[in-house]
C-alpha cells in the first residue's frame, strides 16, 4: 500500500476514532466538529476533505462495518447446511473478532448517544442474511418470520452484552455459542425435544 495511502487512513481513523471518544457523553448530532479536530489533532481542512460533517464519519463507519460482514456472509451462503452449523465455523468466528475489533464503537453506536438507525441497520442486514441461510431447513414462511424475529432479538441483545459487560470471553467462544442458538433445534430429534421443556419443534 502507498505510503500516502497509508497516512490518509491513518488520519481517518483519529477523526473516527475522535468522533467515537464524544459520543461517550455528547448526542451524535450534537459533537462539534471543532471539538473533533481538537482530538483527533489535525485541522478543520483536513477534516472537511475526508468528511461533510460529523454524522458522515459514523455512517461511513457503520456502511464499512456492515460491507465486510456481508463479504463473510456470502462466503458462509456458499456452504452447506448440516450438523457442521453447531461447530463454530470460520465465517462466524471472523464476524465475532471484527465485532470484538470494533468493541468500542458499537457499543458507542448502541449507547445514549449513538445512532439509533444502526441497530435497525444491522438487525435488517442479519434478518436478510438468516433467512438465505435458513431456507432450505424451515417449511412454512410463517415459521421462517417467527423464527426469524426471535433469534435476531437474542442475537442482538447477546452481542451487546458480549460487548459491554463480557469482552474477555473470546469470540470463538461466542461463535460456538450463537450458532448453537441458532441452529441447534434443527437437529435435535424427538426424543431430545421432549426432554427440554418448551423446546421448539419446527417440523
Amino acid at each position: 500500500m502507498p505510503q500516502l495511502e497509508i497516512e490518509q487512513r491513518g488520519t481517518q481513523r483519529r477523526i473516527r476514532d475522535a468522533v467515537f471518544a464524544c459520543m461517550a457523553d455528547t448526542d451524535m448530532d450534537k459533537i462539534r466538529v471543532s471539538d473533533v479536530i481538537r482530538i483527533a489533532h489535525v485541522s478543520r481542512s483536513t477534516f472537511y476533505r475526508y468528511f461533510d460533517d460529523v454524522p458522515s464519519v459514523v455512517l461511513q463507519f457503520e456502511d464499512d462495518l456492515l460491507a465486510n460482514m456481508r463479504a463473510i456472509n456470502n462466503i458462509a451462503l456458499k456452504a452447506r447446511f448440516s450438523t457442521n452449523q453447531l461447530d463454530a465455523t470460520p465465517t462466524m468466528i471472523t464476524r465475532m473478532e471484527m465485532l470484538a475489533d470494533h468493541r468500542d464503537e458499537i457499543v458507542a453506536l448502541n449507547g445514549p448517544h449513538g445512532d439509533p438507525g444502526f441497530v435497525h441497520k444491522a438487525t435488517v442486514f442479519m434478518h436478510d442474511y438468516l433467512s438465505q441461510r435458513l431456507s432450505e431447513v424451515l417449511g412454512p414462511s410463517d415459521d421462517l418470520e417467527f423464527y426469524l424475529a426471535f433469534v435476531l432479538a437474542g442475537h442482538n441483545n447477546l452481542i451487546q452484552f458480549w460487548l459491554e459487560k463480557r469482552p474477555e470471553v473470546s469470540p470463538h467462544h461466542v461463535a460456538s455459542t450463537l450458532n448453537k442458538l441458532y441452529y441447534a433445534p434443527f437437529f435435535l430429534t424427538d426424543d431430545a425435544r421432549r426432554t427440554l421443556p418448551h423446546a421448539p419443534r419446527l417440523d
